[in-house]
């Protein structure tokens, strides 16, 4: 005759406990489990992800420097390529990589998307040979290298003032276009017709 006695592994004590303190601290912590109950994350994403202070901007393409901006405060929104400048300064518009204007704005919102950029709140452009616009805004395109107003655009030279409902500037053609121009031209400063309006 042959007795069975069955004992219990030495381990099973402990791996019954653990278990047992297991399924407690899942009942007592489940609402922070990232699958149930809430999360410790914001409920919505913020609008801006990133902010910055007196930065420094440069656009490229692959032939070099199309525009580059100093910008009092910097935000980088959600969809990551949308960027809004407020309080630009030492901006310039380049061609070739010569600067051909001089660029100051209230605020510019840049989409790196398609590399173009939406100017309000007041913008003013300044050529290498005096000659000044003032408007409420402006969208440059650069793929088209051309810069559009937004409203009543003011025109200054050493030569003449004028004022316009709307300004096309094409930087590859070096033309400004204005349309219904009101202008005032000083015939005196005028040297031999090189300055054409």
């Amino acid at each position: 005759m042959c007795i069975l006695v069955m004992r219990r592994p030495p381990y099973l004590g402990r791996v019954v406990l653990a278990g047992i303190i297991l399924l407690l601290s899942l009942v007592i912590y489940r609402r922070y489990l990232p699958y149930v109950g809430s999360s410790l994350a914001p409920k919505t994403p913020p609008s801006v992800v990133l902010q910055m202070h007196n930065a420094y901007f440069v656009g490229l393409n692959r032939k070099g420097k199309l525009w580059s901006l100093k910008a009092k405060s910097v935000e980088i929104g959600q969809n990551r390529f949308l960027t809004t400048l407020t309080g630009i300064t030492q901006g310039r518009i380049f061609d070739a990589g010569k600067p051909v204007l001089q660029m100051e704005a209230g605020r510019a919102v840049y989409n790196s998307m398609v590399g173009d950029m939406a100017m309000d709140e007041g913008i003013r452009l300044t050529g290498a040979d005096g000659q000044r616009l003032t408007a409420s805004g402006a969208d440059w395109n650069s793929t088209a290298s051309s810069l559009r107003s937004n409203g009543k655009v003011y025109y200054e030279s050493p030569w003449a003032r004028g004022s316009t409902d709307a300004v096309s500037v094409d930087i590859k053609s070096r033309e400004l276009t204005m349309y219904n121009v009101d202008v005032t031209v000083d015939l005196s400063k005028v040297d031999n017709g090189q300055h054409a309006l």
